[in-house]
């Protein structure tokens, strides 16, 4: 059994910005933005949606394959040697000349609201991955498409809608980048479709679809709330899924994507969507505390303890 992990591999750069973002916009006057946030310092980290997932994945004990481009540089080299010291496969991530490997530049305010520049660079080349040639059946694997190139965006939810293999549709900050009937097709199949709240809003006014209409194409919706938690949505009904309470805050960025390793890591061991949802929502309280998409650590018996306390339910494969 695989999972599968496609999206990117980039170094980010983190800011905190003590204010808001809000009290320096004048809302009449957008058209002619020109502002300057002052921040303390900034931090390089590794980072990347497809990076990020396979990060937290690996502290569970679990080996996804990434699948994504690097540039032939020394940042490229740097993260795939990286992946080599988590143990996973690496043999499907090409490192394309002449480009450099993907890079974000990532600032936070004082209410976790954030402004992001991204540089696709060698991620936009298209791999040559075929999940087809995966060993064993269809139905073994389970994939997540997050951001990255939109070329293999396209063709990836279609391979494995084609082949019956479970995926998540996760377009993230990639979703302008898309028409809505594009958006659509490719939600098409999916198990799931995960964003923060922002996105699900971009995601129905390029698609002039009701949340409910989604499940035309997609068996739940799920939307992360920042400070407030995550909404599962399903044709039977909403469910809000609490925060799970930190000891410090750090850095929210990279809390997405450690809550979709959760929810990959908990189907994968066999859970419902619900209580996949919940561990997500446990797994990116330890990135929240971290500075870094990551930066954390923990044990599984860290997290089954933390998870317990919040939920008052134990996944039986971290028992």
């Amino acid at each position: 059994m695989t999972i599968i992990c496609s999206g990117s591999l980039a170094f980010d750069r983190l800011a905190l910005y003590s204010g808001l973002f809000s009290d320096n916009i004048i809302a009449d006057k957008i058209n002619l933005l020109n502002v300057c946030f002052l921040v303390d310092h900034i931090n390089r980290v590794h980072g990347g949606t497809a990076g990020n997932i396979a990060y937290n994945l690996q502290l569970l004990g679990l080996k996804p394959l990434v699948i994504t481009a690097v540039g032939d540089d020394p940042d490229g080299r740097d993260y795939l040697e990286r992946l080599k010291q988590w143990g996973l496969e690496y043999s499907h991530i090409p490192q394309v000349s002449s480009k450099a490997t993907a890079g974000a530049f990532i600032a936070t305010d004082s209410s976790g609201n954030q402004l992001l520049f991204f540089n696709p660079g060698a991620m936009l080349t298209e791999t040559d991955f075929d999940p087809a040639k995966l060993p064993g059946s269809p139905s073994d694997h389970l994939a997540i498409v997050s951001p990255g190139g939109p070329s293999d965006m396209r063709r990836l939810t279609k391979k494995y809608r084609d082949l019956g293999i479970r995926f998540i549709f996760d377009p993230g900050q990639q979703t302008p980048a898309f028409t809505g009937d594009e958006l659509l097709d490719m939600l098409d199949g999916s198990i799931m479709l995960m964003t923060n709240e922002y996105e699900l809003e971009l995601f129905k006014n390029k698609t002039n679809m009701t949340e409910d209409d989604l499940f035309r194409y997609t068996s739940a919706v799920l939307t992360t709330l920042s400070s407030q938690g995550s909404r599962l949505h399903t044709p039977r009904g909403s469910q809000h899924i609490l925060p799970v309470p930190i000891t410090e805050i750090g850095n929210p960025t990279g809390a997405g994507d450690a809550y979709r390793a959760g929810v990959l890591a908990g189907l994968f061991h066999g859970e419902d969507i619900l209580s996949s949802c919940r561990l997500g929502a446990t797994i990116a309280s330890f990135c929240v505390e971290a500075q870094g998409t990551q930066g954390h650590h923990f044990t599984t018996a860290e997290v089954l303890a933390r998870h317990f306390r919040t939920f008052k339910e134990a996944p039986a494969f971290l028992s």
